[in-house]
């Protein structure tokens, strides 16, 4: 049946979204954590005292890159579940409104 195929279709795109959202949620919090890593070790390897001097530092670690673009990854991943939710969506909205006109039509020609 088409309604349960559209169901089907929004469920998944729900799930992957919320797949992609987790995701999302740990690269940030990994980068958090990596970014706060690298500027301790800046305070206590390098002596940097200001925030600035930490932050320099930080930006310069190979491991704060990459979390960063782990980071974006997942921001990419969940603006791709989301365009595949709204597809999904307006694919059945679509199918909504081709029956609405059929039975419009029915009842204007009493087929």
């Amino acid at each position: 049946m088409q309604q349960e195929r559209f169901a089907i279709a929004i469920r998944s795109a729900g799930a992957e979204l919320s797949a992609a959202e987790e995701q999302l949620a740990k690269a940030e919090a990994t980068e958090k954590r990596t970014i706060a890593t690298a500027m301790f070790k800046a305070q206590t390897d390098k002596g940097a005292k200001t925030s600035a001097a930490q932050m320099a530092h930080a930006d310069s670690n190979c491991k704060v890159f990459k979390a960063r673009v782990a980071r974006g990854v997942a921001k990419g991943a969940v603006a791709a579940a989301k365009a595949n939710l709204l597809a999904a969506e307006v694919e059945f909205k679509q199918w909504q409104t081709e029956q609405a006109t059929d039975r419009a039509e029915r009842r204007v020609y009493g087929a």
